[in-house]
């Protein structure tokens, strides 16, 4: 089985297969306006369950509504319980002011070293990375303790009754996992002329008060 630096060096390997990924993921629209019919999600589902299945890894897609869907792939680890999630999700928000935009927002154009497209960022270059990292590890036969799982839902735009929270409420076992990587948020600072969203950590906790 390959080492981690191994593994690190195919990223760099795979950087024309990584590309291609994400603009294939951004060419989906998946506008979520929050009125409904909107996010479209299931057909941006529907070529991830492909895409891993080439390298025989299982998913599924659980609509919420007609077109919303929710995705779930697994690496299964050899105590048959889950240890890490990653999360992700596969809505955007609306295009406004297109004439503003340099490039088409559903293009994925490259232009100076990145990928231009509604999404690119928000969420679905992160969804790239996670459905990147479950690749090579399966390409690899790295044997899991623990399993891994992918769930990137839809309509987190809009609150997330048809994503997480939906998911939650009526397929919580889905979910099961003591850790999970998510997309972040907090303040941007600016280094090195780009902007850059530092690591924050959060814990579920309990908090007393009394009034």
């Amino acid at each position: 089985m390959p080492d981690l630096e191994s593994m690190l060096d195919q990223v760099d390997e795979l950087r024309d297969e990584i590309v291609a990924l994400e603009q294939d993921l951004v060419r989906i629209p998946t506008v979520n306006t929050g009125f409904m019919p909107t996010g479209n999600e299931t057909e941006v589902c529907r070529y991830m369950e492909k895409w891993l299945a080439e390298d025989g890894i299982g998913s599924e897609t659980i609509e919420s509504a007609p077109g919303r869907g929710n995705f779930i792939a697994r690496l299964e680890g050899s105590s048959g319980k889950a240890g890490l999630m990653f999360m992700s999700h596969t809505d955007v928000v609306p295009v406004e002011e297109e004439e503003k935009w340099r490039f088409p927002p559903f293009s994925a154009t490259i232009a100076d070293g990145r990928v231009f497209g509604r999404g690119a960022s928000d969420c679905k270059g992160l969804l790239t990375c996670q459905l990147m990292a479950m690749r090579i590890l399966k390409r690899n036969g790295v044997e899991l303790e623990d399993s891994l799982i992918l769930a990137s839902c839809a309509d987190e735009e809009h609150g997330g009754r048809y994503g997480f929270g939906w998911m939650a409420e009526h397929h919580p076992e889905k979910l099961a996992a003591p850790f999970a990587v998510n997309e972040g948020g907090g303040v941007p600072i600016e280094a090195a002329g780009n902007l850059t969203y530092l690591l924050g950590v959060g814990e579920k906790g309990r908090l007393q008060l009394e009034i």
